[in-house]
């Protein structure tokens, strides 16, 4: 059964399937749902906040005038395995517990993988008691590395500044799924503010980027839970603020960066649902899930660019929180 498909298709790979429907831990009560929803979805946010924050830059020179920059960007954040899971206290919710009798136990959030199933009991031993299937990551295993891609352009504006600008359409990236990206950048050059800088060997700058990711993804009818309108979204703001420094050959240039980035995603499970059996049985519950997670972090990046003509390809790897190899490959003047 397809399962939060959403947020592997934000990130441009593969479509997968598990065993429980994102929907079905509604069973469990609303107030279960949030709590448990809240550490599923939160290694998600943080890695899109963190991938999407890559990939503006590969030069702190700026453009002159009118100059431009067209091309697309590639980023791949590689995901650690303690990203991959979180540790479910029954204590913290409300009459549950673990079927195999455990207070605590690791869970694969979305971007890990259960080995096994893990099930959960609301109200043991009584008349209204209910077991759900935790759900699964978004593939078979545990995402180790995570994709995304993007059309990127810049212009040269007065003053040593550039604009950049970051577009992917809404399309239907799988069954189910649409998403859509977004950003603007500001870069402005500082080696020309104070005369003995223009005979430095590298040029200096600063950059200030804002990416949004959207993401809309239909619940299966065959989850279970019967409905209407039924679908997660998802929404990413990231933020970067960054100095950029690059040397002034002709062809080959090496450039680095030191910033600092942050942002924010929300998650919600939308619609109208009918629950036939739990703590919500006989009940109609509307948009029952809304969670936001928060990150931010300093990072560190360095690569290489270099140019043929009007062409022009670059490549780097930045430490953060989850690590990150940007690729670009580039036209113009």
């Amino acid at each position: 059964m397809k399962k939060c498909t959403l947020l592997l298709a934000l990130l441009l790979s593969h479509i997968s399937y598990s065993q429980t429907e994102i929907d079905q831990i509604l069973k469990i009560g609303i107030e279960n749902a949030q709590i448990f929803s809240k550490d599923y979805f939160a290694s998600a946010g943080e890695s899109l906040v963190n991938t999407v924050s890559n990939g503006w830059y590969n030069s702190a020179k700026t453009k002159k005038l009118w100059h431009f920059e067209a091309g697309v960007v590639g980023n791949l954040s590689f995901v650690r395995e303690e990203k991959q899971s979180f540790i479910m206290h029954t204590a913290e919710y409300t009459d549950l517990t673990f079927r195999n009798g455990q207070n605590s136990q690791s869970v694969g959030n979305a971007l890990g993988h259960n080995q096994e199933n893990i099930v959960v009991v609301f109200n043991q031993g009584t008349p209204a008691e209910v077991e759900v299937v935790l759900p699964n990551g978004i593939g078979d295993s545990e995402t180790n590395s995570l994709p995304s891609g993007f059309i990127q352009g810049s212009l040269g504006l007065i003053k040593s500044t550039e604009i950049k600008i970051r577009f992917l359409p809404k399309i239907k990236a799988v069954q189910d799924a649409e998403i859509q990206l977004y950003g603007v950048a500001f870069q402005h050059e500082f080696t020309d503010w104070v005369f003995p800088l223009k005979r430095w060997p590298v040029h200096l700058s600063a950059l200030l980027g804002y990416t949004n990711v959207k993401g809309f993804y239909e619940i299966n009818e065959d989850s279970g839970i019967l409905g209407t309108d039924k679908e997660v979204r998802l929404n990413t703001n990231s933020w970067l603020l960054t100095s950029i420094v690059s040397t002034k050959f002709p062809a080959f240039n090496i450039y680095a960066g030191l910033g600092y980035y942050f942002g924010s995603s929300n998650a919600d499970v939308l619609g109208t649902y009918q629950i036939l059996n739990g703590p919500l049985m006989s009940q109609t519950i509307t948009d029952p899930i809304s969670v936001k997670s928060k990150t931010k972090g300093v990072k560190a990046s360095i690569g290489a660019k270099v140019k043929f003509g009007i062409f022009n390809a670059n490549l780097d790897y930045t430490l953060q929180n989850y690590n990150n190899i940007s690729l670009g490959l580039n036209f113009g003047w």
